[in-house]
């Protein structure tokens, strides 16, 4: 399996009237190479693309495309509600500087395996960028089968799968079938699945976590592909612990807002950027910000702890 590294799905900074802040999405962009990752991915689930306008999706996705200047492929989710908004999509962000389209099943409405192999293809076909395919049954209501992510690797416009469904046999099967595509791409999309896909030789990993402590998750990558397993295996027993408080929370407070509340207190913490959330998010209780700081904490710790092993 080829290696790529650490995408970071950025945030979308905000005004306190919910206009994206171009300022502070370059300064969160900035932090993030800086910790060392190997890709900028803008629109995603993380970034709250399918909130914002076209028109603003092209005003974050050049904003981060004059950052990243070409130190790092830009990413790009591209989305839609059909196969024609998605081409849409795709065709605006390649002009907007994006070098990858990133695009899940399409929404509101059922599809077959067949019909969503077919959307694919199709997208694939047509699109100006090259495409990343994004399994993430939470959102989609579907899960894509090992057979159809393996016909979509042979196309030649698609160089890339993002596996979010957190079933690792699955995942397995997939780096063990997708030795013979050498140049194929795929990532993992959970926190908690990072060291066992990385050691297996996953390509990278893409997580929305990565906000609360940047160089804790640059730290597991390097340290397993330097071979120091012990050290990797570290991280990511402490990862877990983020992980465990994150998810409580999450089923105390269901809204999707609960993830950018702990993000912002994150962002903010470390002064990189002034506001993550949008005018319609209910302020946080007490706990989810105590709970937000337990789990910076415990992340900042997972990353030290390693280094007197």
């Amino acid at each position: 399996m080829k290696d790529f590294g650490p995408i970071v799905p950025i945030v979308t900074p905000c005004s306190p009237a919910g206009e994206p802040d171009l300022d502070g999405l370059q300064a969160v962009c900035r932090e993030m190479l800086a910790a060392g990752v190997q890709g900028i991915f803008v629109a995603g689930s993380t970034g709250r693309g399918p909130w914002f306008s076209r028109a603003d999706r092209l005003r974050i996705c050049q904003a981060a495309a004059q950052q990243v200047q070409g130190i790092v492929p830009l990413v790009a989710g591209v989305s839609g509600s059909g196969l024609p908004d998605m081409l849409e999509n795709a065709r605006a962000m390649a002009d907007a500087g994006a070098q990858i389209a990133v695009a899940t099943v399409p929404g509101y409405f059922k599809y077959n395996a067949r019909e969503i192999e077919t959307i694919y293809q199709e997208f694939a076909d047509a699109s100006p960028l090259p495409v990343m395919v994004y399994d993430i049954p939470e959102f989609t209501n579907t899960k894509l089968d090992d057979g159809m992510v393996l016909r979509l690797a042979r196309h030649g416009n698609i160089l890339a799968f993002k596996d979010s469904s957190a079933d690792f046999e699955r995942f397995k099967e997939l780096l063990a079938a997708l030795e013979q595509h050498p140049g194929f791409l795929l990532f993992q999309g959970k926190e908690n699945l990072l060291f066992d896909s990385l050691r297996l030789g996953a390509s990278g990993f893409i997580v929305s976590l990565i906000h609360l402590a940047p160089a804790t998750f640059i730290g597991l990558y390097r340290a397993t592909r330097m071979g120091d397993l012990e050290r990797a295996a570290a991280i990511q027993a402490g990862i877990d612990q983020v992980i465990t408080l994150v998810r409580e929370s999450i089923e105390q407070r269901p809204e999707s807002s609960t993830l950018f509340h702990m993000l912002n207190y994150a962002v903010r913490q470390r002064g990189v950027c002034d506001n993550l959330l949008l005018p319609q998010d209910d302020a946080p209780p007490e706990w989810l910000i105590h709970n937000a700081k337990m789990a910076v904490d415990l992340c900042i710790r997972a990353g030290s702890a390693a280094d007197h092993l």
